[in-house]
């Protein structure tokens, strides 16, 4: 996992001698460290803090980030990662506005830092059924770039052109606000017995023009009359060509032998494992 540490930002406490002058003086600064971005700032705006920027810079969690994992309001409303994110980034950003998989990325660095690279789960054999607890090893989990050759406007979307029937259609990166919404959507018409609609409502936020035109109508009366083909060719292509950290990491059953690669999982209790 890309990244390295701030060492002339990190500082031990001062030992100091009580009544001296150093008392008041006494101060501890947080340590920090540069974590890689896998979008490398390509996909931001102008205007956004992190554009053009491969590393950001992130402070190492305290006591203080422990109570915002703690915090049963910002658990049930499902804000706590982005909350410990607002607190640690150096400098003033908006964590919904960043791209999913640098938000992946900089959670996994926390993480490491935070309570060390050793993540312990127990994990079910997808092969014979069994359980038993495995350990991930964050630091080796690899960062998946955005691809060099593709181009990118300065807004960070990029162009496609559909097989089937041959239209131009310029995509953005969802943020993990946009993700978020999709996946909330998603559940609440599986909870409420509804038809699914996640491959067009996916496909409506993504697609920013069709054939330079930008109306929302004409977007949405595309994408609800798409060929098949180009569909699944949109979401490949976005698939291959999205910035993220790899979560895959080999296990080995020690039932029936066999190595399948599993996911981290990054719920609540990738910070309390316990």
């Amino acid at each position: 996992m890309g990244k390295r540490n701030n060492k002339g930002r990190t500082a031990s406490p001062v030992p100091f001698v009580a009544g001296s002058q150093q008392e008041a003086q006494f101060e501890y600064v947080r340590p920090t460290e540069f974590v890689e971005l896998p979008s490398k700032g390509k996909l931001y705006p102008p205007d956004h803090p992190f554009h053009m920027r491969e590393e950001i810079e992130v402070g190492f969690m305290t006591a203080n980030e422990e109570n915002i994992l703690s915090s049963k309001v910002l658990l049930s409303k499902g804000l706590a990662f982005d909350r410990l994110l607002q607190s640690l980034i150096v400098g003033d950003v908006d964590v919904s506005t960043l791209v999913s998989g640098d938000k992946n990325a900089l959670l996994v660095a926390v993480r490491a830092t935070g309570y060390g690279p050793e993540y312990s789960v127990n994990v079910t054999c997808p092969k014979c059924g069994s359980k038993e607890d495995h350990e991930f090893d964050l630091n080796s989990l690899p960062l998946k770039y955005l691809p060099e050759d593709l181009e990118t406007t300065p807004e960070g979307t990029f162009m496609v052109t559909l097989p089937m029937s041959g239209v131009a259609v310029e995509l953005k990166y969802l943020n993990s606000k946009e993700q978020e919404y999709l996946d909330r959507n998603t559940k609440a018409r599986i909870d409420n017995s509804l038809p699914e609609t996640s491959i067009t409502d996916f496909l409506k936020m993504v697609i920013v023009s069709v054939n330079s035109d930008t109306m929302r109508s004409k977007i949405e009366s595309f994408v609800m009359n798409m060929p098949s083909r180009d569909s699944l060719h949109l979401r490949k292509t976005y698939n291959t060509v999205t910035p993220d950290i790899n979560l895959k990491q080999d296990y080995k059953c020690s039932s029936c032998g066999t190595t399948t690669a599993l996911e981290v999982p990054l719920g609540i209790n990738f910070f309390w494992p316990n």
